[in-house]
């Protein structure tokens, strides 16, 4: 080769190797950030507190830890934020609460009427008793209906720093007695989490922590939520309870046109009748409840068995860092309408407490304090709720008569929302 195609070539060499350095470099600078990413990843997840399930409890517990500076990462099984279910019952309890978590006031302003007086009937005759929530004691009161959907998205509007994962389900969660190394979450696709702490806020049938499981309460509900374009079969500011034998209604307005209702019957568990089927026998009461049935769709309607778990504040709940909240905690019938209330409740007593916590068995103690401090207010709810449900779903002619006399001449109602007085920020 000529010396002029000699220095073309070197000078090529030259340019190949020049331009081929940085593109060498760069790769090796990706997979560091990638091994530097992942490894800080793994390392803010053990300083991180894994909340399993985005229902009420676990989206108020994760605003409420966020409150008291921990970082959070929430797990949900299903693909998308539940907007399923109906409404949801919440008393002056869960106002407190709700406060709190600094999302009440958009509630309140969310087109839902505060009622102020019950109306408790009979399903064969007229209204055995009507009084107003200032008869109470522990007034004022407030009692508003809202929607699931709503509340669920009112709480992930406050979070933050919360990363919510969805279509991600846990399988089981591991710790020590202590607490030390915190937590490590199995998921149901095979990846490991190392994390601070776990909090269980998945549902009744929760197997995390290894509870009983719940007992069938004898009866099954129906629920829906009726849309009317004119009157309404009920005062606006009114909760009705319709009580027959074996069987009772009740509703209340969640809005200026939508009326939240139920039904409950006995039957054996299991899955029951058919909707329809079962829906029969209420179509020829009055008082309102053929007229919320036909107003509803039945694909709009839930069925579901009603189950409760007496759990006692002395027995074991969670272990090291792992605890539970909401009805995987306390599943309780919903007679008195308290169930999502004590969610609300656990969320904000469970950020209180892992707040005045240090790391290790000081996390520790502080969540089995929780625990029994919760079970000591929802057991006497859940027994309490279990007994009247038992009461109210009598099938026998002659007791309910009684029951029916009784409500009418003698039903004192000073006593009928002391429940509702209890204050979560103060416990």
């Amino acid at each position: 080769a000529n010396p002029k195609e000699r220095v073309t070539s070197m000078a090529h060499m030259v340019v190949a190797r020049v331009s081929s350095a940085p593109c060498k470099a760069s790769g090796s600078r990706r997979s560091a950030v990638r091994a530097q990413s992942k490894a800080q990843q793994e390392a803010d997840l053990r300083q991180t507190v894994a909340i399993v399930g985005a229902g009420i409890a676990g989206l108020a517990s994760a605003v409420s830890l966020e409150r008291q500076g921990f970082q959070c990462l929430v797990l949900e099984r299903s693909e998308t934020r539940r907007e399923g279910g109906t409404a949801i019952a919440l008393w002056k309890n869960a106002w407190r609460a709700l406060d709190y978590l600094g999302v009440g006031d958009e509630l309140r302003n969310g087109n839902h009427p505060e009622l102020d007086s019950v109306e408790l009937c009979a399903a064969e005759g007229g209204i055995l008793k009507r009084f107003s929530f200032d008869e109470c004691n522990g007034g004022p009161h407030e009692f508003r209906g809202v929607f699931r959907g709503e509340l669920l998205r009112a709480l992930e509007s406050k979070l933050e720093q919360t990363e919510i994962r969805y279509g991600v389900g846990v399988e089981r969660v591991t710790t020590t007695e202590t607490g030390t190394g915190g937590v490590v979450l199995r998921t149901e696709g095979g990846e490991e989490m190392r994390c601070l702490a776990a909090v269980g806020s998945n549902g009744a049938s929760s197997g995390l922590c290894g509870l009983p499981p719940t007992n069938y309460a004898g009866y099954r509900a129906i629920r829906g939520v009726a849309n009317f374009e004119g009157e309404m079969p009920l005062p606006s500011s009114t909760v009705r309870q319709v009580l027959g034998r074996g069987m009772r209604a009740g509703m209340y307005p969640i809005s200026d046109r939508e009326v939240y209702w139920f039904v409950c019957f006995n039957g054996a568990e299991g899955d029951g009748p058919p909707m329809e089927r079962a829906l029969e026998a209420f179509r020829s009461w009055g008082h309102g409840v053929r007229e919320v049935i036909e107003a509803t769709a039945v694909e709009d309607m839930v069925a579901s068995s009603i189950r409760d778990r007496w759990q006692s504040p002395l027995a074991p709940v969670g272990r090291g860092n792992l605890t539970l909240a909401g009805d995987a905690l306390h599943p309780m019938t919903p007679n008195l309408g308290q169930g999502g209330c004590c969610a609300l409740e656990d969320a904000v007593v469970l950020g209180r407490r892992l707040g005045g916590a240090a790391g290790g068995e000081g996390m520790a103690a502080a969540l089995r304090s929780y625990e029994a401090e919760r079970l000591r207010r929802t057991l006497k709810l859940t027994v309490r709720a279990g007994v009247m449900g038992s009461l109210l779903q009598i099938d026998n002619p002659l007791v309910t008569a009684a029951r029916d006399a009784v409500v009418s001449r003698a039903f004192d109602p000073s006593s009928f929302l002391d429940h509702t007085s209890y204050d979560c920020r103060e416990a």
